[in-house]
């Protein structure tokens, strides 16, 4: 741990990995509902990490040979997903840098093989208030809710530590996320951890985030075509969300394909940080630098059929970057969002929400492709047409489609079998909102 009280990429890595083994016969590779053992648990954070199923070429992403490794592990806690299923959740870990005193509160993503119940908490898309914050995902709070029941047993304890480290992957990101801002918000001082999470807060709440933990105390770490990551489009915003923010490391992803679940599996996250190998986040911010933001990637994986080379040749990285480089020049002043960092889909739901749903607003560049682009979608535009708020929701209707086969594929293929396979989260909140004209 370096002196700024901050975890290493390799610790926060670690860490966040080792929260899926508090669900009960997670180390098997059959997890059910239920709790972990204490010792199997304490086997993997602080111990050998040799309990249950270990497969070559994972990481043993025990402690043990860190900085950490005379940190004492505390309340293993439960959480509740979805319609009620009760499981391990998570972690408590205490240790000692000097005469400061930190707390780590470590806390685990989805599990398809769960079922419904644990997946109902990513695909519920609606929102509700955060306390002063604003609006956030309801499933994610109802699960941090769940989590707190839990935590606030040994909350005092938390309250003692003179800084509060949360961690977590996917969901886990989300809920981790949460927990940050609740301890920010009595006056702790927090830093937050996450890999591959879904976006958390909707309009505002972002920067509300960002005044309550500090942007520098926020390190978000995303492959950049994760679907996790990518799905749920504004309102929902990511914190640290623009590229030139010195802790969004997006980093190149491992395959290069929307379409692979690798792209969010924690034992990629733990090779793309450098885990083991005394990496720094100033060593993960030059591999981030190599990534390319400009939306053009994921454009081209979502407005492409195979079955038109035509629209194929057409939706080339270069001419799809393009036109998304033009929706951010011209909508950035009249946009009520942040637009730098936002997706394609994002894009798009803000000309719905905000109103701009006619030519008159954007750019001629602009109408002449997406003219394209409805044409992918299968709408006959005539010439000279508006396009009306009716004719951009088909696109992102097809694009939201795109995203929900993306998530649908995810959960029937099997990854490298550590860590959990991405969940679609709902995208039709922006949809159901701007069912005008």
């Amino acid at each position: 741990m370096p002196l700024e009280d901050c975890l290493t990429p390799t610790e926060a890595s670690y860490i966040a990995t080792n929260a899926y083994f508090t669900l009960k016969d997670w180390i098997s590779g059959q997890p059910t509902a239920g709790v972990e053992t204490r010792a199997n648990v304490q086997n993997r954070v602080m111990g050998p990490g040799t309990a249950g199923v270990v497969k070559p070429g994972d990481a043993n992403t025990s402690l043990q040979h860190t900085a950490l490794s005379s940190g004492d592990l505390g309340k293993i806690f439960s959480g509740t997903t979805g319609a009620g299923t009760q499981t391990g959740f998570g972690y408590l870990l205490q240790f000692k840098q000097g005469s400061r005193r930190h707390i780590v509160v470590a806390t685990r993503g989805t599990r398809p093989e769960l079922g419904a119940p644990d997946l109902l908490t990513d695909a519920r898309g609606a929102m509700t208030s955060f306390g002063d914050y604003g609006p956030v995902h309801k499933g994610f709070r109802k699960t941090f809710d769940s989590c707190m029941t839990s935590i606030g047993t040994d909350e005092r304890l938390i309250m003692d530590a003179d800084v509060v480290h949360c961690v977590g992957h996917s969901l886990g990101g989300a809920v981790a996320t949460l927990v940050a801002a609740h301890f920010a918000a009595r006056k702790k001082d927090v830093k937050l951890y996450t890999f591959g999470s879904p976006r958390v807060g909707a309009f505002g709440t972002f920067a509300a985030f960002h005044a309550a933990i500090k942007k520098d105390n926020i390190f978000r770490v995303a492959h950049d075509l994760d679907p996790i990551s990518l799905v749920g489009p504004y309102p929902y915003i990511h914190v640290n969300p623009s590229p030139t923010d010195p802790n969004n490391f997006t980093l190149p992803s491992p395959t290069g394909e929307l379409f692979s679940t690798a792209n969010h599996d924690m034992n990629r996250y733990i090779t793309s940080v450098g885990a083991g190998k005394g990496g720094t986040w100033n060593a993960v911010r030059g591999y981030a630098q190599q990534t390319d933001h400009d939306n053009a990637v994921l454009a081209k994986w979502l407005l492409h059929a195979d079955n038109d080379p035509g629209w194929v040749q057409y939706a080339s990285a270069k001419t799809l970057g393009i036109l998304f480089k033009l929706f951010s020049h011209v909508l950035k002043n009249i946009s009520t969002s942040l637009i730098l960092g936002l997706s394609a889909v994002d894009l798009l739901a803000e000309m719905l929400l905000a109103g701009m749903a006619r030519a008159q607003a954007i750019a001629s560049q602009v109408y002449t492709l997406l003219k394209h682009a409805a044409t992918w979608a299968g709408i006959t535009v005539s010439a000279g047409a508006d396009f009306t708020a009716q004719i951009i929701r088909r696109i992102l209707d097809m694009m939201l489609s795109k995203l929900a086969q993306i998530g649908a594929l995810a959960l029937t293929i099997g990854s490298r079998g550590l860590l959990p396979l991405p969940l679609i989260i709902a995208g039709g909140w922006a949809l159901a909102q701007a069912r005008v004209l």
